[in-house]
């Protein structure tokens, strides 16, 4: 099943909501009928597509990178010109309001048929990279900050609960575990040395033996622990630049696969959608 959220104006949202319901690929978990002032519900919901009628777009590209780093974003919109605007803002597929249940159920199927498609190519590929996250910062769950990954230096565990400490010095802290943290930051830029350090590998200034040190306090060590010590230096070995013999390169068609399947796919159907529905050609 995929799930689906739709962003828009009420007759966008009326509209695809009946179609998402009456589809047997697609479920519908939410829907807004402004753009969302923090994106905590698209976190919490993970839908598989998330519909947004153009008449929202947000004037920051942030937003939709976060949104894109969550799910497929298909653009609605009645202008058949704002397909262009869907391709630079790297759209899945664009929709021409009023959206026809045929045309919608070719794009849900076209997400579907991606998925099965790509699936065996992502396996060798590390997940998208996490660009931010919320976290609550009082235990009643009222306050919840939006964390910058690039802003983030490491995780500290303290007792029942886990410090964030941030570049400028600024500190936040959450009642959540390590565990929960070391997860939710599985492959990103994030990677546990300690049973009480999670560090941002981004920001590490330098290795020395069994310590690390981060850019913003050179006086400050962080202690590699013994169970976390081959997975570090796995890590950062990778990423050591090493003398060796010339050789011819392998090329890998791999991942290349899959971006230009994905920028086929929109482009005909943009085609199809620009001469057929806008009445253009």
């Amino acid at each position: 099943m995929i799930n689906c959220y739709v962003i828009g104006e009420r007759t966008t949202v009326e509209s695809l909501c009946a179609h998402i319901k009456n589809y047997s690929l697609s479920a519908l978990v939410g829907y807004a009928m402004d753009f969302p002032a923090d994106l905590q519900e698209l976190y919490s919901l993970k839908p598989d597509i998330v519909f947004l009628d153009a008449a929202m777009l947000p004037t920051d590209e942030e937003s939709l990178n976060i949104i894109r780093g969550i799910s497929a974003l298909i653009f609605v919109s009645r202008d058949a010109q704002m397909a262009f605007e869907a391709f630079e803002h790297l759209a899945f597929d664009y929709l021409l309001s009023p959206v026809s249940f045929t045309r919608f159920a070719k794009s849900v199927g076209k997400y579907d048929r991606f998925l099965k498609v790509t699936k065996p190519l992502v396996l060798h590929h590390a997940p998208a990279l996490i660009e931010s996250f919320f976290i609550k910062t009082d235990s009643k769950g009222f306050k919840e900050v939006l964390i910058r990954c690039d802003q983030l230096l490491y995780i500290q565990a303290l007792q029942n609960y886990v410090v964030l400490h941030m570049t400028g010095g600024q500190r936040y802290s959450c009642h959540n575990s390590m565990k929960e943290m070391e997860e939710s930051l599985s492959g990103s830029s994030f990677i546990r040395i300690h049973k009480s350090h999670i560090i941002n590998e981004h920001k590490i200034s330098s290795v020395e033996g069994n310590m690390v040190t981060l850019i913003s306090d050179e006086s400050q060590k962080l202690l590699i622990g013994n169970t976390y010590r081959k997975s570090f230096f796995d890590r950062k070995n990778q990423r050591m630049i090493k003398k060796h013999k010339p050789s011819t390169p392998m090329l890998d068609f791999s991942r290349p696969a899959s971006v230009f399947l994905g920028i086929g796919m929109f482009v005909s159907d943009f085609f199809a959608t620009a001469g057929l529905e806008g009445g253009l050609l």
